[in-house]
């Protein structure tokens, strides 16, 4: 993770990066064709989705008929590495870098690089918005998720893990459950009072091992904050991570840690 928390064997199965925007409204699919060109080798796959709902508040309902004559929403458009270990996701009103953990793929690379890969194409994402449209992309909110894998640790026990500081475990009056999960969110985290902070466990599916699927779990982390005109957007980012990396030591266990290989 950050410089002052990393480890030999790191759980992180999933890292996304996100930057949200002030929507810009004449952006359109065929502005981002240099991007194509440009992102081809690094990112030779190709997608055009639905876009995801506006983030902000909404002026007017989400689901509407679409009639002859109305303009076509954007899409969001995905550019994929071929192994699909990471992911660039944009539309109109946000930009979003993905890492995922893949067998055959690279080791997790650390949140510095990724945010450097992410303000490099963002850079050229904004030169490009203001060169077609004469928009420049503004920032009003930045957020990191982390998901990581706890390997042969049901959900059940890393609710009571988490929930109890590891001094206690799991115990159900009945058969032990097929799923189990919460959320804790906190819009403004204890020692940071500008960020908003999301904890979740979940049950995860483990690979099959001779017709048995061992337990494992998800341990996601996320924060969030938002951008003045005269914030420093990367800065921000940088405090979100410090953020998830101090609430990360909270909720994991020092015996967890030191199997991970965390490093002094």
């Amino acid at each position: 993770m950050a410089k002052s928390l990393s480890f030999v064997r790191p759980p992180v199965h999933s890292v996304v990066l996100s930057v949200l925007l002030q929507p810009l409204s004449k952006l359109r699919t065929l502005d981002l064709a240099p991007l194509r060109v440009e992102w081809r080798h690094q990112y030779p796959e190709l997608q055009e989705l639905t876009p995801l709902p506006s983030w902000g508040p909404q002026e007017q309902e989400s689901v509407q008929f679409v009639q002859s004559g109305l303009s076509w929403p954007m899409p969001m458009c995905v550019f994929a590495t071929e192994s699909g270990d990471r992911n660039i996701r944009l539309q109109h009103d946000r930009f979003i870098f993905s890492w995922h953990f893949a067998p055959d793929g690279p080791e997790y690379p650390g949140f510095d690089a990724l945010k450097a890969e992410l303000s490099e194409k963002f850079e050229r994402f904004s030169k490009l918005s203001h060169e077609s449209v004469g928009e420049i992309p503004e920032v009003k909110r930045v957020s990191i998720e982390y998901v990581n894998n706890l390997l042969d640790l049901a959900a059940d026990e890393a609710m009571a893990g988490v929930l109890t500081g590891w001094k206690a475990k799991s115990v159900f009056p009945f058969a032990k459950p097929d799923y189990s999960g919460f959320r804790v969110h906190y819009c403004e985290y204890e020692d940071n009072s500008g960020i908003g902070v999301l904890v979740g466990v979940d049950s995860a599916v483990g690979e099959s091992v001779e017709g048995e699927v061992p337990d494992s779990s998800n341990l996601s982390l996320s924060a969030e904050a938002d951008i003045d005109a005269e914030a420093d957007v990367w800065g921000a980012l940088d405090n979100a991570h410090e953020v998830v990396t101090s609430v990360f030591k909270k909720v994991t266990s020092e015996s967890m840690r030191q199997e991970w290989g965390e490093r002094e």
